[in-house]
């Protein structure tokens, strides 16, 4: 039998231990302990059933940019999930969000809108700045970068309704990866004269809207920019 049917099955059993009915629980107990004992199923593996994750491509195969980890970081957060970078080889790297129930798939839908968005907004930031320098309009554009992340992460906050689950995120994490390595990037210093970017970058990201579903075959928040390419 399937290892996540056995724990499906052994969870149903565990649900109904809690019945009024006595011997009903008792049975329940018993057949979740066998079934337990003979698909060499472990305590830990039945607390992290619930754990899921959801994968979303970075949109390149280096490393990403500052603004991209930490507009990932910033939802993740939100939602009460983990994330961290996978990588093969030949493939952009993927963030992968890790958390409870439906959340995970909601950070995966959420980065997608919002990373899209962002990427078009500096772009068309970027195309506004009359320099020559390739490495200072990248700059720049960080600079509005940051400035729209800075905007969006209350909006982010506000639209998340999670509850904290760390420690059972960590005991998957750690059941299904082992030990973690780390990803870190800095962001763009700012000078003075980046006053106006920054500017522009918090006013780009106050038009964002996030809303729940109204249809019931919705699943996922949705972007205003969503249906947009």
């Amino acid at each position: 039998m399937d290892k996540d049917k056995v724990i499906e099955k052994i969870c149903k059993c565990l649900a109904l231990s809690e019945s009024c009915n006595p011997n009903e629980a008792a049975a329940a107990i018993r057949q979740a302990q066998g079934l337990m004992k003979k698909y060499g199923i472990s305590e830990n593996q039945i607390i992290t059933s619930n754990v899921k994750e959801a994968a979303v491509s970075s949109g390149t195969n280096s490393k990403p940019p500052f603004w991209a980890l930490a507009l990932a970081e910033v939802i993740a957060k939100s939602f009460a999930c983990k994330i961290f970078i996978s990588s093969k080889e030949g493939q952009n790297r993927e963030f992968r969000f890790i958390g409870l129930g439906q959340s995970p798939l909601i950070c995966s839908y959420t980065f997608r809108v919002l990373h899209r968005r962002l990427k078009r907004s500096r772009k068309e930031f970027i195309q506004t700045l009359d320099i020559d320098s390739k490495p200072e309009k990248t700059r720049r554009g960080d600079v509005f970068a940051q400035a729209w992340l800075f905007r969006i992460t209350q909006l982010v906050n506000d639209f998340a309704d999670t509850q904290e689950s760390s420690e059972t995120i960590e005991e998957y994490l750690k059941q299904s990866y082992g030990e973690l390595g780390e990803l870190s990037a800095s962001p763009k210093e700012m000078d003075n004269p980046d006053y106006e970017d920054i500017l522009s970058g918090m006013r780009a990201a106050h038009e964002v809207k996030l809303y729940n579903p109204i249809e019931e075959q919705s699943q996922y928040p949705l972007g205003k920019q969503a249906g947009r390419r």
